[in-house]
């Protein structure tokens, strides 16, 4: 077996772009670099130009990118996960198929020679008939250490898109897609509901919060939503307190169905979203059932998970 000393990682999101020098085995992270230029802004950036394919566009700036780094660490392997194997990325990849096994086993991964001195590992991302995602799979992997002492259980993966995984016998047997923060966003900044949210400060207000999720758990999503505006003109709640009420309302209803389970329920996210899903699980699942996973340990899943698959490919 092949071993590496180091690897990059890289995490190639919608938004955001980050490399990591990752010593494999202690996955220490030597170095990092990062950047704005996600996946959706850099295929505006292609769609605007005609002289290069897509691939070749991608790859030149992750050449560039990989320059930032230090020199004596640019030619190591390059495991990229996320966005980066989509139809808007650097080579689009079909997506693996559920059940996952929880050790990366059967993820699919291309090997890309981007010139003669960059190798990349591209890691596609993970279907059923109703769901999808692209980069969660490796985090989920990586957790495997935390979830294996357990015979099944629900991975909740927060985000834009919350990924909520079931888990049994070290198998990923099903994914539910909630779109709970998108919905917040555009229901914050877009709907007539958005004269009435404000954030001047970080200051948790846990009482609108509790309210909402609440009402959210009840199954009042779509008829609550309006009074956010109607606690705004007619009760003079303050806009700040609305946006935490939203918040509240938005995340109960995506867990909802999670009040009555006797799972363990595993909660793997980075703040402020890791405190917000706290304590609305506080509220339906007992202490015992609750197994809370903070963002230092979704950090180092995600290496974890590259780790496994770059040492699949070295087999």
């Amino acid at each position: 077996m092949k071993v590496r000393e180091y690897f990059i990682s890289c995490d190639w999101g919608t938004s955001n772009f980050r490399l990591r020098v990752v010593a494999t085995s202690n996955l220490k992270i030597i170095a990092e670099h990062k950047t704005n230029q996600g996946i959706k802004t850099l295929f505006e950036q292609y769609t605007a130009q005609k002289t290069k394919k897509q691939s070749a566009f991608f790859a030149e700036y992750l050449t560039s990118q990989i320059s930032q780094l230090p020199e004596e660490h640019r030619n190591h392997m390059v495991v990229t996960a996320g966005m980066a194997s989509s139809n808007i990325g650097l080579f689009e990849m079909e997506y693996a198929n559920f059940p996952l096994q929880a050790n990366g086993d059967n993820l699919k991964w291309k090997y890309l020679k981007v010139n003669t001195h960059l190798e990349v590992l591209l890691i596609s991302g993970a279907k059923t008939e109703t769901g999808m995602m692209r980069g969660e799979e490796i985090q989920a992997i990586g957790l495997n250490d935390q979830l294996a002492s357990y015979k099944e259980g629900i991975l909740l993966l927060p985000g834009t898109h919350s990924k909520h995984l079931a888990y049994h016998n070290a198998t990923f047997i099903d994914l539910k897609n909630f779109m709970t923060g998108e919905l917040f966003e555009v229901l914050s900044q877009k709907s007539i509901l958005s004269n009435s949210i404000e954030v001047k400060s970080t200051k948790f207000e846990e009482e609108p919060f509790i309210e909402g999720v609440t009402l959210g758990l009840k199954g009042l999503l779509s008829t609550s939503l309006f009074s956010v505006r109607a606690r705004h003109i007619l009760q003079n709640k303050a806009k700040e307190s609305n946006y935490y009420f939203l918040s509240g309302l938005l995340i109960g209803d995506e867990i909802k169905y999670l009040k009555n389970t006797d799972k363990t329920i595993f909660l793997a996210a980075p703040d402020p979203v890791y405190s917000l899903y706290k304590i609305a699980l506080n509220q339906i699942i007992a202490k015992d059932n609750l197994i809370l996973l903070d963002g230092a340990s979704l950090e180092r899943a995600l290496l974890m998970g590259q780790k496994k698959i770059l040492q699949h490919y070295d087999n």
